[in-house]
């Protein structure tokens, strides 16, 4: 049973559908006259969506991290950062230290920039301690024999207020001797 409001909604409907087909030009609607290259021109800008990430793919933009060695009294230190960061971004460090003799004490000293300015995420594998020395983070990890390799992943962010060259050196210690040290420096543009 309708009610009489309803059956009022129901014929204005069908009056205003019924002239519908003859105003609808099935020639620019269907058959896309006058406008053929409109599909065309979607599916280009569509297109154009896919360079940035395909360019960031083949390394030509992003953040590319740079490859440092050394070789020093009995250990060789690898380090693996990016030389330009900019605010906000989240970002990977890799430290590998190759024991070419017994080092008792194995010890990496990080640069303050590491830490200035930005947030450490994580540090794996943990480390067995952690000490300051100055403004530089010192992490200790149990003995390494001749041919043992220790490779430390530092996940950090950097702090979108930050700007500027931060010290992002890497030495390797046995206690407090000195066996190897990359210097680097990265820039984090605003």
């Amino acid at each position: 049973m309708r009610r009489t409001g309803n059956l009022a909604l129901v014929q204005k409907h069908e009056m205003l559908m019924t002239g519908l087909g003859e105003r609808l030009d099935l020639g620019r609607l269907r058959d896309l006259r006058g406008r053929r290259a409109h599909p065309w021109i979607r599916r280009g800008l569509l297109a154009l969506l896919a360079v940035p990430p395909l360019l960031a793919l083949t390394g030509a933009i992003g953040q590319p991290t740079q490859k440092l060695a050394t070789a020093g009294a009995g250990a060789r230190l690898q380090v693996e950062v990016p030389d330009v960061l900019r605010g906000g971004l989240l970002w990977r460090a890799r430290i590998a230290v190759r024991a070419d003799r017994t080092i008792e004490h194995p010890r990496i000293v990080l640069g303050a920039g590491f830490f200035e300015g930005m947030q450490v995420n994580t540090i794996e594998p943990s480390p067995a301690g952690e000490a300051s020395r100055g403004p530089q983070v010192v992490l200790s990890y149990d003995a390494l024999q001749p041919g043992d390799e220790l490779v430390v992943y530092l996940q950090l962010q950097v702090n979108p207020t930050t700007t500027g060259e931060q010290d992002t050196s890497v030495q390797l210690d046995d206690e407090t001797d000195r066996l190897a040290r990359v210097r680097h420096v990265t820039t984090v543009l605003p």
